[in-house]
């Protein structure tokens, strides 16, 4: 660019041939041309999220709004069961969850857009989120009704401690189930001990697989009574069940605490005790061995050897 401007210097009659030899052309160095001083934007300030985070009122205010909803159709579509509780309350928001996918490489979401369901699913499960908590008392009156040939199971998430006991009076703990089982074929087999409000049949939530067992709370507790006794007679798909009584939570909860005490009270037992110090000896004690003494004068199997005087030399 310089021996242009130059040249055209020259022919213009600016500059002579001599000073063109003699004044040096300067190079530009090699490597990366500086940067120019660019203004610094300030940052854009973060946008607000569409789920805001919630503190742990808000959750629980939030959670007994919110009804369960089991055991339905894997068709059944978000406007029928809108439909279906939209005579209790004002809903503000419905979810489905637990559909199992065909392939786990894909990811929920592409499966969900794709329709790409695993074809031995059977049902799934949603949450129905109400205005006020005063509909979900005139919501459970469908608990147990027959849905396209599924008997649903509709619920409380947040129950209190006298329901939690309650509900575990009249239930029953089932074990050994068939991975292949559905909640009609458990209902078929313990229907003959009395009237049923729900199954319920723990499933992976990737692969809608049954984990082999689940629970069963009967109308009245006798119902449990009478399960108790053809508990060794009751089979689902060939496969004997394993049939018990249920435990609350609460209950649980108890026993747990009554072990932390008696733990606690032996540590204290232990700790103000002072008495002498214990020895190697006490311990073939407890074990039953008889300890030796290892002093001879006090040992009771053998007796002291008698030593052999030995005469000594007198001086004279």
């Amino acid at each position: 660019k310089q021996w242009y401007q130059r040249r055209v210097a020259i022919t213009a009659g600016a500059l002579s041939v001599e000073e063109v030899y003699v004044k040096p052309l300067v190079k530009p160095a090699k490597g990366k041309r500086p940067k120019k001083n660019k203004p610094i934007e300030p940052e854009p300030e973060p946008e607000a999220s569409k789920f805001p985070s919630l503190s742990p009122e808000e959750k629980l205010e939030i959670d007994k709004r919110t009804l369960f909803v089991g055991n339905l159709p894997l068709g059944y579509k978000r406007k029928q069961l809108r439909k279906l509780f939209a005579g209790f309350g004002k809903i503000q928001s419905l979810r489905f969850r637990s559909v199992a996918i065909a392939d786990l490489k894909l990811g929920r979401k592409v499966c969900l857009k794709t329709n790409k369901v695993n074809e031995n699913a059977t049902c799934k499960n949603a949450y129905i989120v109400f205005d006020h908590e005063g509909c979900l008392e005139e919501a459970l009156s469908k608990n147990g009704i027959l849905v396209n040939d599924h008997h649903i199971r509709v619920d409380r998430i947040v129950k209190s401690k006298q329901q939690i006991k309650d509900d575990s009076k009249n239930s029953i703990f089932i074990g050994n189930i068939p991975f292949a089982a559905s909640e009609e074929d458990i209902r078929l087999a313990l229907e003959q001990c009395g009237e049923i409000e729900y199954v319920r049949l723990l499933r992976d939530s990737k692969t809608n697989i049954g984990k082999g067992f689940g629970y069963v709370k009967f109308a009245d507790s006798s119902g449990v009574m009478f399960a108790m006794k053809i508990k060794d007679t009751v089979e689902v798909n060939g496969r004997k069940l394993r049939i018990q009584r249920c435990k609350s939570k609460v209950t649980l909860e108890n026993t747990k605490k009554a072990k932390e005490l008696k733990t606690k009270q032996k540590d204290e037992a232990n700790k103000s005790f002072r008495g002498r110090k214990s020895k190697s000896s006490d311990k073939d004690i407890f074990s039953g061995k008889v300890n030796k003494s290892k002093n001879k004068k006090f040992d009771s199997n053998k007796r002291p050897s008698k030593k052999k005087k030995v005469p000594t030399a007198t001086l004279r």
